[in-house]
This record gives C-alpha cells, structure tokens and sequence, in this order.
C-alpha cells in the first residue's frame, strides 16, 4: 500500500500518551526528520512488567517508572503535560482537558487501558483495581500502614488470569515483609486459573497458592460491594432467579480484565465495542490514514488479540514505520501478531511461572528469565 503524505508544510506529528509504542517511537526520533514531534501525556510511564512486583516491595516505585518528559528532551521531542479530552478528526485538532487546542498533520494515540470495576459502596470495603498502575502503588501503602498497626485484614483479588495470580501472590509478599497474617482470597467466576494455560502449569500454580495460603475459590461472579464485603451470584435456583451471597472482604482488588480508557468514546473514531479504536493492519484508523493507535487502547480489525504488553512493545517498530511512510509517501506495512506470546508470572518467594502456548516452566529460573527481560526493556530507556 503506498499512501500520499499528508498537507504541506512542515507536517506535526502529535503523540498522544506514553506507553511502549511511544517511547519507542520518541527514542527513534530521528527516523521522523522534517516533522515537529510533541508527546502529551499525563505523566510518569509505569511498566506493567514490574507492577506486581512493586505491590509486593520486591521493587521500589523508581525502579518501576521513567520520565518521559525527560526521555523527549533527551531525543528532541516537545513534551507537554495534559490529558486528550476530544479530538475533532476533520479539522486535524486534539482538544485537552484544560482546554488548550493542538492542531497535527499526523496523529498518533497510545493511551493505554483501564480495569472497569463495580462502584464503591459507602459503608463497604476499600476498593482497588490493578490499572491505572499508581493504584497498586496506593494499595501497597494503605496496607503498609495497616501491618504496622498490627492489623490483618481480609483480602479478596477479583480475576483467575495472569493479574489476579501475581497481585494474590505480591499482597502475601507484602504482609510477609512486614510479618503480617492477612486472610487472602483469590476468586474468579471461571471454572479455573488462567484460562488457556496448560493443565499441568495450572495444578502446579494450585500448590504454590496452597503454600501461600491463598483461597481459591472458583464460579463466584462478583457483582458489586455491600457493607463489609462483596456480593457475587450463584447458580439459578428452581425458579430460574439468580441468589446473591455476600464474601467478607475489607480490601477488593479487581484485575478482571483491561478495557480502553473511556476518552476513545469521545474521539469521533471507528470503536469495536468493548475492545477500543478499530485499526487496520497498518495501525491506521479506517477512514483516517493520518491517524494511528497502538497498544491496548487499539483493536486490530482481523484480530482479536489479548491485551499483552508484547503488542504494544511489537506494535512499535510497525507504528514507526508508517508514520514515516506517511511523511515521505512511501509504502505502509501491517503489523502481523505472533502466533504465540510468552507471559512470565511473579509469584513472590522467588518463583516464577513462564507459558507459551502448550509448553511452560515453573521456579526460579522462570523468575529470573523473567527480571533479566524487565531489566532489558528499561535499562534501553534510562540509559
């Protein structure tokens, strides 16, 4: 596919969000020459890679983010702080919440996701949910202070996949730290952990969160939070209605899925309900080839894909690409998804858990595979 550039003049390129597409993007700065490149962007970049590992104390809050304002000085990128509030794609301008306007020739959103939750219920337990990061961050310090008290609240992680696992497993590091004995229970409305993995990762995973002394409990679906806990429904009764019952929990943390942040309903852009801004092959919007998305904000029209931060971080080099076939007018090439992805768990107690596709490995080898590709990622970005 071989596209015209964009309007005369000098072009503007506008990066909306700092995640792994676009700190790749800002590090390679120099494959964009002619165009202006500013970044907006909210603040601090969290890898999620390490984000477990944070709540859990096995990593310190610097060790876990980067700025990116300093990263787009280092490379000559204008960065501005702020958040996208509308965008108006005919005119080419991006509306922030404090109300500035910024106009672009080519336009770029990597904004990342969101874990919806139920609401917070007064009176009711506290409520956590493992995106946006920082959240995690406030979770490991509210707890913090509880242990010192020498409490031992009751926790219940909400989601059978890879989040749920290792933020169950970072919440027993943590109390352990501290000596504390926190009931913590791990409950998903699955008929079992991690969905997909092989049988033989899952039972090993069932005894390493029996020697936790984490509580799975399985086919609970959660629907909201009461006084002191959380209510969840069972299995239709004789007549065909649904029961509620009620867990005991004073923290809930969710980690049942990702979904696109809600701004990507007020861009006037191609949506796929429920899995974000519609992109081609090529990561533009239909109808809109000056506009791009990449990472979990973004769903591939022919795929499906699950919100790992591998796409993001492969989506990149694709992403850098067109935009500078976009400013040269040369031809476009599709991002095409690997078959398999390797996802590596942090378990605490220095284990690991490691899976692609039907092959897997537990312990601590896992684990330090694992540390030595998190190291990679950001050494690349703080050095």
């Amino acid at each position: 596919m071989t596209a015209t550039p964009p309007r005369a003049g000098r072009p503007r390129l506008l990066l909306v969000g700092a995640g792994h597409a676009h700190l790749h993007l800002i590090r390679h700065r120099h494959r964009l020459q002619g165009a202006e490149v500013t970044l907006v962007d909210p603040g601090s970049f969290w890898y999620s890679g390490r984000a477990s590992g944070m709540l859990g104390a096995r990593h310190t809050p610097a060790e876990d983010r980067l700025d990116p304002t300093r990263l787009a000085a280092r490379y000559g990128v204008q960065a501005l702080r702020g958040r996208l509030a509308h965008l108006d794609p005919q005119a080419r301008i991006a509306r922030l919440e404090d109300g500035r306007e910024l106009d672009f020739s080519l336009l770029s959103l990597n904004l990342g996701s969101r874990t919806p939750c139920p609401a917070p219920r007064t009176p009711g337990p506290h409520v956590w949910a493992v995106k946006p990061i920082p959240r995690l961050l406030a979770l490991r310090h509210c707890l913090e202070k509880e242990f010192s008290r020498g409490l031992a609240p009751r926790l219940v992680v909400v989601g059978g996949g890879p989040s749920g696992v290792e933020v169950a497993c970072q919440l027993r590091e943590l109390a352990r730290r501290h000596g504390a004995r926190p009931e913590i229970q791990l409950v998903t409305r699955g008929e079992r952990l991690l969905e997909g993995a092989p049988a033989g990762a899952v039972r090993w995973l069932m005894r390493q969160l029996e020697r936790r002394e984490i509580r799975v409990r399985l086919g609970l679906d959660v629907t909201g939070h009461a006084a002191g806990g959380l209510t969840f429904a069972t299995e239709a009764n004789a007549w065909g209605e649904d029961s509620l019952q009620w867990l005991p929990a004073d923290h809930v943390v969710h980690a049942t899925g990702l979904a696109p942040p809600e701004v990507v309903e007020r861009l006037g852009l191609p949506l796929i309900p429920g899995r974000g801004l519609a992109v081609e092959a090529t990561l533009q919007s239909p109808g809109h080839p000056d506009i791009f998305a990449a990472g979990d904000c973004a769903a591939m029209l022919h795929h499906a894909l699950p919100r790992l931060r591998i796409h993001g971080i492969r989506q990149a080099p694709v992403l850098l690409a067109n935009l500078a076939a976009r400013l040269t007018g040369g031809p476009l090439t599709p991002y095409v998804p690997q078959r398999l992805a390797l996802a590596v768990l942090e378990l605490g107690a220095g284990q690991g858990l490691a899976i692609r596709g039907r092959r897997w490995w537990g312990g601590r080898l896992a684990l330090a595979w694992k540390r030595r590709l998190d190291h990679r990622f950001l050494r690349q970005y703080l050095t």
